[in-house]
């Protein structure tokens, strides 16, 4: 029966213009309820901050980004070939280097010397409670990986919020907060 009533010109000419109809209808209502009844400012939808921050490598360097404190990043390199850390941090007062964060990778971890190690570098979110003044743990977390061992450490950097005000450089170690092992077994030949 459906059949029927679907070649008939007349059917579909009326089932085009019910539709359009009903769309039409639908537009206008959401119109008029969007106009009348949103607040004077229109509609808001919640803010959401986004934090993102970058990671990079090619085979014989690393680098990542991560938050040290609000408003200031710090840029992490790695260097494969000597094993150093080197954190550098922005003075969000003056926009010149304000800090120098260093450490030895390949020490803390006990790389073997001849052995190339392949490095992988995260950096992670923390929110540290400190009771001390003025020197806080940056919220960030850093992740070094070895490929090559199975071994993962974590290192955290203090933070002198008071010297970044005053725009005093900061030089210090960075700490080393957790390490660990992933895989039980060396991969052998390299």
């Amino acid at each position: 029966m459906y059949r029927r009533w679907t070649r008939r010109p007349w059917f579909m000419l009326m089932l085009g213009v019910t539709v359009g109809v009903v769309v039409c209808v639908g537009s206008l209502v959401g119109y008029l309820v969007g106009r009348y009844a949103a607040p004077a400012g229109g509609l808001a939808w919640p803010e959401s901050v986004l934090q993102a921050s970058a990671t990079e490598s090619s085979d014989s360097m690393a680098i990542a980004t991560g938050m040290i404190a609000d408003g200031v990043e710090g840029l992490f390199v790695l260097d494969f070939v000597t094993g150093n850390l080197q954190v550098w941090v922005i003075n969000p007062l003056s926009g010149a280097w304000g800090g120098l964060y260093t450490r030895n990778v390949a020490a803390d971890l006990g790389t073997q010397q001849g052995k190339a190690p392949k490095y992988l570098m995260v950096t992670g979110q923390a929110a540290f409670r400190s009771n001390t003044s003025n020197v806080r743990p940056a919220q960030s977390i850093l992740y070094i990986a070895d490929s090559t061992s199975g071994q993962f450490i974590a290192y955290m950097l203090p933070w002198n919020s008071q010297a970044s005000t005053y725009n005093f450089a900061q030089q210090n170690p960075l700490i080393i907060i957790g390490r660990g092992l992933v895989r039980n077994l060396p991969i052998e030949g390299k």
